[in-house]
């Protein structure tokens, strides 16, 4: 079926107004309007119609009453409707689904204005839906029949799959678990629930006629007991089981989309760690360079007067069989040569011992009494004979210390320069990254403890068949019960064939519904050489393969991913059997140049299948886009709002 018209009255700041979609060849509708013009009001009103619902509405509580302003404002009515209907069409027959939201217009004098600071009290709603057949029409108001007809169009539990923003089409595949509840309900498997209570119910009732002062009872209590809490664990299982799936789903798209990337936590600890060693050899450098200093400035004196001690030795070494000769002083000693006798001990020089004196006088000088500098500092010379030896041997020392430690610091600043190069390529990755870290540390203990449940599960469940069996030996023998315990073996042969059918249902379902989004993503698609395979899970996360059966949903293009979407969405519907229109909000926000385009394309041909409502704004309304849809004739409205920004319009290009 197909939307023919959509009517307003009064609703919000749709006052009186309507659009109609005429049929072509590509049933294809683009609405245009700049943001905040009433786009989602639109998408909000068709929602509203069918399901009372206005998911685009976050805060309900405090949003303005469906009820245009202006109208309850300057209303002379004792009673105004904020209205929408929505006529679809198909298959000979016509219906008009209208909801009403009725208001009591009050005046500005009554006390309910004073009161609340309004004039409009809703007091009521109205849905009806009008069958038209032929000249035939029938207008229903019975809510369950009238929900009936709802469902006959677009089911509620499909509604996400006909109403969708495109914006969020990434965390759509995220909503997994919502995706495989509305399966269920569209494959009817709700219906085979509904039997499994009720035989579940019946066995309650069925165990409970049993003779309760039979250790039958006894022992059907202990098995009540531990099915209830092996149900529970089960319960526990399947949720960790999920998460823990879902998890390493993701693992696997981080390792596939990050490669060999390193990871950014450890490339800052080891930088950080040479980093401090850096700083330890940093600290000892200038340690040596320290001793090195004041190596210098103490040995330096002692190599500078190296040689005056070598030649003080040389002298004493060269008068030291003279040790009679007394010290004496210069003016002594010239005053007893010109008086040719001693001025010491009055001894009378003959001419030999005055030549012998004068031939010693400059030695006799060095070694005056006065500071006897020589012979008093002899084993001082002697100790700093070999300073200049030993002060090159340490210099050496620290100076090799101090270049291998420099060496050191260099080859640590390369490193640490390496580690920083490393963590700025990988930066834009590293929320990515340490996902893929946290994930890779959590995953085998998450890993451990789901195999440790599901071993305990197995022998919970071997516990539980033995008390059942145990407590099936005990009602035999009890001749009176016999009947209830053929109607007990029925309910539960029973629930083992209704989890069968569903597992079976589910299952056929899923693969119908996997093979209809291959074949309809290959079909939309423009790179049919790159993808392999579309594969849909247990829980229906929708994974995509190369042609090498790589994962390749991570590399995917933005425009890619919306037209995966898309196909899923097709999927369901042709797999569900509903044939509903498409209504989508921004389909094109997040895709631009040639990418825009091609999901545009691919529309044409979804239209070709079903109808199809684009919700755009301005910007996503390029010009490769509106030249395209206008080669293909396709319709074109736009929203405009009032001056007053009280109104708003639609008006057809």
């Amino acid at each position: 079926m197909r939307i023919e018209e959509i009517q307003f009255e009064n609703f919000r700041k749709y006052v009186d107004t309507s659009i109609k979609f005429s049929e072509n060849n590509n049933d294809i509708h683009v609405v245009i309007a700049e943001n905040g013009a009433g786009k989602t009001t639109f998408l909000n009103a068709m929602t509203w119609c069918l399901y009372d619902d206005e998911p685009k509405i976050r805060d309900k509580k405090n949003a303005l009453p469906t009820l245009n302003t202006e109208v309850s404002n300057n209303s002379d009515n004792d009673i105004e409707k904020a209205s929408v209907s929505i006529t679809v069409s198909g298959d000979g027959l016509k219906l008009i689904y209208k909801r009403s939201d009725i208001f009591k217009i009050h005046n500005i004098h009554s006390d309910y204005y004073k009161n609340n600071g309004k004039r409009e009290e809703w007091i009521d709603q109205e849905f009806t839906v009008t069958e038209i057949e032929g000249s035939e029409s029938n207008v229903c108001r019975d809510k369950d029949e009238c929900d009936l007809l709802v469902a006959s169009f677009i089911p509620e539990a499909i509604k996400e799959f006909s109403f969708f923003d495109g914006e969020q089409l990434d965390n759509y595949f995220l909503m997994s678990s919502a995706i495989k509840d509305q399966v269920f309900r569209l494959s009817h498997i709700f219906v085979l629930d509904e039997m499994e209570r009720r035989i579940n119910d019946r066995l309650k009732n069925l165990r409970k006629q049993g003779n309760p002062n039979s250790s039958a009872e006894s022992k059907l209590q202990e098995y009540n007991n531990q099915l209830k809490f092996l149900n529970s664990e089960i319960k526990r299982y399947d949720k960790l089981k999920a998460a823990y799936e879902s998890k390493d789903g993701e693992l696997n798209d981080l390792m596939n989309s990050l490669g060999t990337a390193p990871s950014i936590k450890e490339l800052e600890k080891r930088r950080n760690e040479k980093i401090k060693q850096r700083d330890n050899f940093d600290n000892s450098l200038t340690i040596k360079k320290q001793e090195l200093n004041d190596l210098i400035i103490k040995e330096s004196p002692k190599i500078l007067a190296k040689e005056a001690f070598n030649n003080s030795l040389g002298i004493i070494e060269e008068n030291k069989d003279e040790s009679y000769i007394y010290p004496i002083d210069e003016d002594i000693l010239e005053d007893s040569i010109h008086d040719h006798s001693c001025k010491v001990c009055d001894r009378i020089f003959d001419e030999e011992l005055l030549d012998y004196i004068k031939s010693k006088k400059a030695k006799l000088y060095l070694i005056s009494p006065e500071d006897k500098i020589l012979n008093a500092n002899k084993k001082y010379f002697s100790r700093f004979k070999d300073v200049e030896d030993n002060y090159l041997k340490k210099e050496r020392e620290l100076q090799n210390e101090i270049s291998n430690i420099s060496d050191t610091i260099d080859t640590l600043d390369d490193e640490i320069k390496e580690f920083y190069n490393a963590i700025k390529v990988n930066e834009h990755l590293r929320e990515s990254i340490n996902r893929r870290d946290e994930l890779l540390k959590i995953l085998p203990t998450k890993k451990s403890e789901l195999d440790n449940l599901k071993l305990n599960n197995d022998n919970l469940t071997l516990k539980v068949q033995k008390l059942h069996e145990e407590y099936v030996k005990l009602l035999e023998e009890e001749d009176e019960y016999k009947e209830i315990l053929a109607k007990i073996r029925l309910c539960t042969d029973s629930l083992a064939v209704i989890n069968d059918v569903k597992e079976d249902i589910m299952r056929e379902t899923r693969e119908d519904i996997q093979e209809s989004t291959n074949e309809k993503f290959f079909k939309l698609i423009r790179k049919s050489q790159t993808y392999g395979e579309i594969k849909i899970t247990e829980d229906y996360e929708v994974k995509l393969f190369d042609e090498d059966g790589r994962p390749a949903a991570s590399s995917a293009s933005a425009s890619e991913v919306e037209l995966l979407a898309l196909s899923f969405i097709l999927a369901i519907h042709s797999v569900s059997g509903y044939e509903s229109p498409l209504v989508v909000d921004t389909l094109l926000a997040r895709t631009s140049g040639q990418q825009r385009l091609n999901v545009a394309k691919s529309c044409l041909n979804v239209s070709e299948e079903k109808q199809l409502l684009l919700f755009l704004i301005d910007e996503e309304y390029s010009e490769p886009v509106e030249r395209l849809f206008k080669e293909k004739h396709v319709s074109e409205y736009t929203l405009k709002e009032s001056e007053s920004e009280k109104i708003i319009e639609i008006r057809s290009v």
